[in-house]
């Protein structure tokens, strides 16, 4: 569970921020997050649990929504290569 914190506390990190490239950052520690995952299956399960926690950030935090919404297109964006890779 502590690998799960380490995505989700570096994208609040990096919103606090304000820095331009803040959105960078954080798709850049969402990727890293991933690819500890060898098999497709297991990276969709992660993007899943990283939505289901940026969720709850959002919640606690809503002033970070359109920086959140950015992070989470990256998230979908990697949903549908994994989606095209598998078919």
């Amino acid at each position: 569970m502590q690998q799960l914190a380490q995505p989700i506390e570096a994208v609040r990190h990096v919103a606090d921020g304000s820095r331009a490239w803040a959105v960078l950052e954080a798709e850049a520690a969402v990727d890293a997050y991933v690819s500890d995952f060898p098999e497709p299956g297991d990276k969709v399960i992660a993007l899943d649990i990283l939505l289901r926690d940026l969720a709850r950030l959002r919640l606690r935090a809503p002033e970070f929504d359109a920086f959140l919404d950015a992070v989470e297109g990256h998230i979908d964006d990697l949903h549908r290569d994994l989606a095209r890779r598998a078919a």
